[in-house]
């Protein structure tokens, strides 16, 4: 399915998260994916798509598979509870055709990334949760938790659901993300400079 509602949460892990593996072990979900991501993130000249949060990005995923992603304007109402994602795939030998498109349409490359990600999943009641255990090397370990909603209707049922879901993997003692990948790590890098 391209177009998609991401009802999710995120967190920022310390260097041991073996409690939150074993959670996720106890609770039956099953490791569907080991893969390096790597993520190129698009702006408008402005900087406007950084300042409402908008997502463009290209995401490469182990040589061998290639999306375009896009995630409208973020505000406090879709923050924490999901908005909707359009994934379009693509071939990845397309790679740097599509990132000359995007150029070309006027926007402009922010930042690039490799992202070390496993993704856990369990079917709970029809509906598709996950969890990720991403490692961005020298900026830092999280862990998002997903579930998957095909309408609005389901998504307003589901937001409660987000909440205990983070509750039974003990999130709600971490600290919170509260910003994208993109931003911390943009942020990171700057700092280097």
């Amino acid at each position: 399915m391209a177009s998609r509602i991401e009802l999710e949460a995120s967190y920022h892990l310390g260097e041991n998260y073996e409690d939150i593996l074993e959670k996720i072990k106890e609770q039956n979900f099953k490791l569907v994916e080991d893969s390096v991501e790597e993520d190129t993130c698009f702006t408008d000249k402005n900087l406007e798509f950084v300042k409402s949060r908008t997502c463009l990005r290209t995401r490469k995923t182990n040589e061998d598979f290639l999306e375009l992603t896009y995630k409208p304007k973020t505000d406090n109402s879709t923050e924490k509870y999901g908005k909707k994602e359009v994934n379009l795939r693509l071939d990845p030998k397309d790679y740097e055709d599509t990132k000359y498109v995007i150029n070309q349409l006027g926007y402009i490359e922010y930042v690039s990334f490799k992202k070390y990600r496993q993704v856990y999943s369990k079917n709970i009641n029809g509906f598709e949760y996950n969890i990720m255990i991403d490692k961005i090397d020298g900026v830092g370990n999280f862990i998002e938790l997903e579930i998957l909603a095909n309408t609005e209707e389901e998504k307003e049922k589901l937001r409660t659901e987000l909440d205990k879901f983070v509750e039974r993997m003990n999130c709600n003692k971490l600290k919170e993300k509260e910003k994208p990948y993109r931003d911390i790590v943009k942020e990171h890098m700057d700092r280097k400079k």
